[in-house]
């Protein structure tokens, strides 16, 4: 139980990659009418004059629980290097299942979108950023939206994401998520799988996975690389040595300094 709370406590970004650039925070903007505090987020923008990429955020937790500050570390880091970040929560399975995280998502980018006056954005520059659970959302929602031009996004950074659920008939938290157990509705797990819907269309990846987790496994990400570049598409991945799955995200500065050179990279 002690180690279990100890990760949970440090199921929090600790990433100091930080740059030069001013920003502002606007912070619990709804970005539905609901005003509901499952769909509102925090925005940071820079300060000074211009137009910047964004970055939308998807914090992990299994579908069912933790909360967008979980995140701060990593957008606090983007909106230094003069990325637009959108932190956000989403709605909570099992009362809102697949895909209601990703359908929250695309309407925090289309409000993003709308106010991108007001908050520098590059509407045509976004990329997005999850970890866990997030990571999932992240990329189920980047494959299904390519190639929509007022949709698609231009990168993704994921991170520990379980993206094939086909691999796991008795998880609770994908039970949750899906409100079956994977032999109850197989075609549901693998609608709800990541690489089902890779197309010609998809975006860049950078992928990035702790080899010693032991939730969601390494080889989850791996695999997901392996489908990407069978199909001629760009992807990077990175393997963090010595943690599990909660340290990955917490503790090493490595992954999200080669998440934000990735999307300075293809979103500038």
């Amino acid at each position: 139980m002690k180690v279990l709370l100890l990760s949970m406590f440090l199921l929090v970004s600790c990433a100091s990659y930080r740059g030069d650039d001013n920003y502002t925070t606007h912070y619990d903007v709804f970005y539905t009418e609901s005003k509901s505090v499952r769909q509102q987020g925090d925005i940071y923008y820079p300060e000074k004059d211009g137009i910047y990429p964004g970055v939308i955020l998807v914090h992990g937790g299994g579908w069912n629980g933790r909360k967008r500050q979980d995140m701060n570390s990593i957008a606090e880091s983007l909106a230094s290097h003069g990325f637009v970040v959108f932190n956000i929560n989403y709605r909570f399975a099992p009362e809102h299942q697949h895909p209601a995280p990703i359908d929250d998502l695309e309407v925090a980018i289309k409000f993003l979108k709308l106010n991108s006056q007001k908050f520098k954005l590059n509407k045509e520059k976004i990329g997005l950023w999850g970890y866990s659970s997030g990571g999932h959302t992240s990329s189920f929602y980047a494959l299904t939206r390519a190639g929509k031009k007022d949709l698609e996004v231009q990168a993704v950074v994921s991170g520990g994401a379980p993206y094939e659920f086909t691999w796991y008939p008795h998880s609770p938290y994908i039970k949750g998520y899906t409100g079956v157990y994977r032999d109850q509705n197989l075609k549901l797990y693998m609608d709800a799988s990541v690489p089902t819907h890779i197309t010609p269309h998809a975006p860049p990846f950078f992928l990035y996975h702790a080899e010693n987790d032991r939730l969601v496994e390494w080889v989850q990400a791996q695999n997901f690389a392996a489908k990407l570049k069978s199909q001629g598409l760009y992807v990077k991945t990175y393997s963090v040595k010595f943690w599990g799955h909660a340290f990955a995200f917490a503790l090493p500065d490595a992954p999200v300094e080669k998440g934000i050179k990735f999307l300075k990279k293809k979103l500038r």
